[in-house]
């Protein structure tokens, strides 16, 4: 399905500084639970931003960085079903453990899926 990923994201968190210090996204395939980091996270980076792009049916890990002087890094973790972006969960201004936060929605999702 095409959907803007700015925009969309938007929709969700109007208040949102889209990718003013930068960010990624990526797909969640899987969880590899040896590690306690993001790279527990196991999927894809894939294309974002103000433009329409093709996107698949899953579990998408957004990262937007903001702030001034020290960038925050906020993570949000939405399902895409049927052509509609579900926000799951959410961290703000994550700290070196954030990826374990969302390892109980991931194996819930990923059962259901």
């Amino acid at each position: 399905m095409l959907l803007n990923w700015e925009k969309e994201i938007k929709i969700i968190d109007p208040g949102i500084k889209f990718r003013v210090n930068g960010g990624w996204l990526k797909t969640i395939e899987k969880l590899d639970k040896t590690v306690k980091n993001g790279y527990s996270l196991v999927g894809d980076f894939v294309k974002s931003g103000d433009f329409d792009e093709e996107y698949y049916d899953g579990l998408y890990l957004d990262c937007n960085k903001e702030g001034k002087k020290k960038s925050q890094q906020d993570f949000r973790l939405f399902r895409l079903k049927d052509g509609k972006l579900r926000l799951l969960d959410m961290i703000i201004d994550g700290d070196a453990t954030w990826a374990v936060e969302f390892w109980d929605t991931i194996e819930e999702e990923l059962e259901n899926f």
